[in-house]
């Protein structure tokens, strides 16, 4: 009874080795993909093929340009490249916003101009001397001769009777031509507050020439 248990123990281990052997012998013939790896094993990277070779470029040849579409290649929104020798267009600029002009405060007036000015009742100021204005003036007219000592006495009377605002319209007047009694006088006035003076370029004589109205004797 006991050889027999022996005998088939044996069997069973003979059993045994020759099945891990058989696995053995077929995990080796195996191909790579398929072999199984065994536990405490590295597993068998899988073989990398090899690229084409790169094939060497004769000595004095130069690689060719790299040609790219139209339209491809940049960033949106982003300026092509400007080409060689041409200079890039200048970034766009707000247009500015004009500037009002200046109002000027002493202005020239025509022959025409100062006969308008008579009928809307501006005062007109005479800057020539007194001898001249007593031998003839605009009617209606104001002495106030600049290089008289008695200007500024004159100029305060007119103020008092006829109380200009600093806008309100004044007219200057001298002989005309080259004379520059009137313009000094405007300096005056506008040092002193008077923003709208209208200086009569013509003067006196072209007033006589055209029949305007006049009067003689001081003031």
């Amino acid at each position: 009874m006991l050889r027999g248990s022996r005998s088939t123990s044996f069997r069973t281990l003979a059993l045994a080795g020759l099945a891990v052997g058989a696995a053995l012998l077929s995990n080796r013939l195996a191909s790579p993909a398929r072999r199984l790896a065994w536990a405490g094993s590295a597993v068998p990277l899988s073989p990398v093929s090899p690229g084409p070779a790169a094939t060497p470029r004769p000595e004095g040849v130069r690689p060719e340009p790299v040609t790219q579409e139209p339209g491809r290649g940049h960033l949106p929104h982003s300026a092509p490249p400007t080409p060689p020798g041409k200079t890039p267009p200048p970034a766009s600029v707000a247009p500015s916003t004009p500037e009002p002009p200046s109002f000027s405060p002493i202005r020239e007036i025509s022959s025409a101009e100062a006969w308008q000015a008579f009928h809307y009742g501006t005062p007109f100021l005479d800057a020539r001397r007194g001898s001249e204005f007593a031998e003839g003036h605009i009617a209606g007219a104001w002495s106030t001769p600049v290089w008289e000592s008695d200007l500024d006495d004159r100029l305060l009377s007119f103020k008092a009777a006829r109380r200009p605002g600093s806008e309100d319209p004044i007219v200057i007047y001298c002989s005309g031509g080259d004379c520059r009694d009137s313009h000094l006088l405007a300096e005056k006035l506008l040092g002193e507050g008077y923003f709208h003076i209208l200086i009569f370029r013509d003067g006196f004589p072209a007033w006589v020439a055209q029949g305007r109205p006049v009067e003689k004797g001081r003031p």
